[in-house]
């Protein structure tokens, strides 16, 4: 039979609770016993040390003082004490205390086995006490340590009372520890429940979840991270929507007029001419890049591409792709400037691939820069060396700065359909400088306010 969590904490309450109070019942109990023998023979000492100080003032001497100690403690004998002779039953009352000797060890009332007068070994009165009168020890009284007397009814009354007190309270808290073990174990699962139903529907396919945080400890944490999760997969479940009807869009439109063609050409409608031919070839070359970059991306999510890492300097890198668009960008009517510092630190990359990322930002900044803008090549170097690829263009929304590195997002949605591009060229470079080992981020203050993409890479360590 399965059993619930809020079922085993109420049972681990209830078990603790247990546990605690017999012990402390046990301990209550024995103490309780303990301590008013302890008391008897405290109060019976006292009794007898007054009596003693009392009779040796009036008479400064202990002889009689047994008939003075019968004649003012006439009372009905008590119950039968162990150690006290039969023929003194009077003795019965005097509970906790074996005996009275004086200073020479003689009985002053019937000590263990001894009557009045007889002398009392030296070996049985090691743990009695003094009495003193003006400084001066006149007797030894010899308690009972060991607590062989008999409580007498009241007392032993008053033990039966304790103890059903103890088991009262007892109870009482065996009832209290299963409500309190309702009452924390609901407000403990509660929590736990809604992320059960959470996750429930979450499994179900119903990915938008969320969950009130109602605390800052593990369950609190563990709430906050279901939410984040769940907002992931909302996110990424909307990614994979937009990827596919992107690749749908990117794939069918040159499929389309590929068919086009040929359906036109297979039924005479058409000839084939170098103006057509070239038509297919630009859209067979449309599919072949969307091709190859996504065979591209895969490699390096899937760490299957191979890297040759070699010291390179990143004013090498920067020059070759100045020298390679620097004329392309002039006949657009783009200024590309290159800002590159003589002495730059070589960083440990793979040249080719690090070429592919810096061409692919260079073609997205010309793409976007409209005629008289400009784009600029850099470099910083602090700890770490930064390549910067900035632009005049169009600009990012802040809005859309974190998710321009993503497969297939155009921020600008009309334009990106109508560059040929498919949105992959800065999910590659991320893949690629990620691959390397780097870090790269994007920076714009806004539409109109231009671009910047910064690679952040660590210096290639010294031989």
């Amino acid at each position: 039979m399965r059993r619930s969590l809020q079922g085993k904490l109420i049972f681990s309450y209830l078990v603790v609770a247990l546990v605690t109070v017999l012990v402390i019942s046990a301990l209550i109990r024995l103490t309780s016993n303990q301590s008013l023998m302890n008391l008897v023979v405290e109060e019976q000492t006292a009794l007898l040390t007054e009596t003693v100080q009392t009779y040796y003032t009036a008479n400064g001497t202990l002889e009689g003082f047994f008939d003075y100690y019968i004649q003012s403690n006439r009372q009905p004998p008590g119950p039968s004490q162990p150690g006290v002779p039969d023929d003194h039953p009077e003795m019965n009352n005097l509970r906790g205390v074996h005996g009275l000797v004086d200073t020479s060890y003689h009985a002053l009332i019937p000590t263990f086995n001894f009557e009045v007068g007889q002398t009392v070994p030296a070996d049985m009165i090691r743990e009695a006490i003094p009495v003193e009168v003006d400084g001066q020890t006149v007797a030894w009284i010899l308690p009972d340590t060991k607590f062989q007397f008999k409580l007498s009814p009241e007392e032993q009354l008053f033990l039966q009372r304790t103890t059903l007190a103890i088991g009262l309270a007892a109870l009482a808290g065996v009832l209290l520890a299963v409500a309190m073990g309702f009452l924390l174990a609901g407000g403990l699962l509660k929590p736990i429940r809604r992320l059960t139903q959470a996750s429930q529907a979450l499994a179900h396919g119903n990915l938008q979840q969320q969950v009130p945080v109602t605390s800052k400890d593990e369950l609190g944490q563990l709430t906050a991270t279901f939410n984040q999760m769940s907002a992931d997969l909302v996110q990424a479940d909307q990614q994979r929507k937009r990827m596919t009807a992107d690749i749908t869009h990117d794939l069918s439109t040159p499929l389309q007029i590929i068919s086009g063609y040929i359906e036109m050409l297979e039924e005479g409608e058409v000839t084939l001419t170098p103006q057509r031919i070239d038509i297919i070839k630009t859209e067979i070359d449309h599919l072949r890049r969307l091709v190859s970059d996504l065979s591209t991306l895969t490699q390096v999510e899937g760490g299957g591409l191979d890297l040759q890492l070699q010291p390179v300097r990143p004013s090498a890198l920067l020059e070759r792709i100045y020298q390679a668009y620097q004329p392309i960008a002039a006949r657009q009517g783009v200024e590309v400037t290159l800002d590159v510092p003589e002495s730059t630190s070589p960083i440990l990359v793979d040249e080719g691939r690090m070429l592919q990322v810096l061409k692919n930002l260079v073609d997205n900044a010309l793409r976007y820069t409209p005629k008289g803008g400009r784009i600029t090549l850099s470099t910083v170097v602090s700890d770490r060396i930064q390549l910067r690829v900035s632009d005049s263009g169009s600009g990012i929304d802040p809005e859309d700065l974190p998710y321009v590195f993503d497969r297939f997002y155009r921020a600008d949605k009309a334009r990106g359909a109508n560059t040929g591009k498919m949105g992959l060229g800065l999910a590659i470079c991320k893949a690629l400088v990620t691959a390397l080992g780097g870090e790269i981020s994007a920076e714009s203050a806004g539409k109109g306010q231009g671009t910047t993409i910064v690679i952040t890479l660590a210096p290639a360590p010294s031989v």
